[in-house]
C-alpha cells in the first residue's frame, strides 16, 4: 500500500511503500486538500506550494537530478531503491 507524506516546512509530497519517520513529516489523508495553509504556534502564517512527487515512479536518471536540485548528496553507482531512500531520509 502506498502511503502519501508531506513535509511540514517544505510542503514536498512523497509517495513510499514503507512508512516515513521524523518531527517534519506527517501522512496525508485523502481528505486533505492541495494547498492548504499551514502554521506552528507562535511563528508567521507560510504559504506552501504542494509538489507532489512520485519517487517510485522516476527514472534512476530522473531521482539524482532531483537529488542535486534539492542539495541532495547520492551515490549515482546506488541502486534506485536505495536513492529513493536516501531522497526520502534527507526530507525527514
Amino acid at each position: 500500500m502506498k502511503r502519501k507524506y508531506k513535509h511540514k516546512r517544505t510542503g514536498a509530497v512523497v509517495f513510499s511503500s514503507g512508512r516515513i519517520f521524523g518531527e517534519n513529516w506527517v501522512e496525508v489523508g485523502e481528505e486533505e486538500k492541495e494547498g492548504l495553509q499551514k502554521s506552528v504556534e507562535g511563528e508567521e502564517k507560510e504559504e506552501y506550494v504542494e509538489e507532489e512527487v512520485n519517487l517510485e515512479q522516476m527514472t534512476k536518471s530522473q531521482l539524482i537530478e532531483f537529488a542535486k536540485e534539492h542539495g541532495i548528496e547520492v551515490n549515482e553507482r546506488d541502486t534506485k531503491a536505495v536513492i529513493v531512500d536516501t531522497i526520502a531520509k534527507a526530507f525527514e
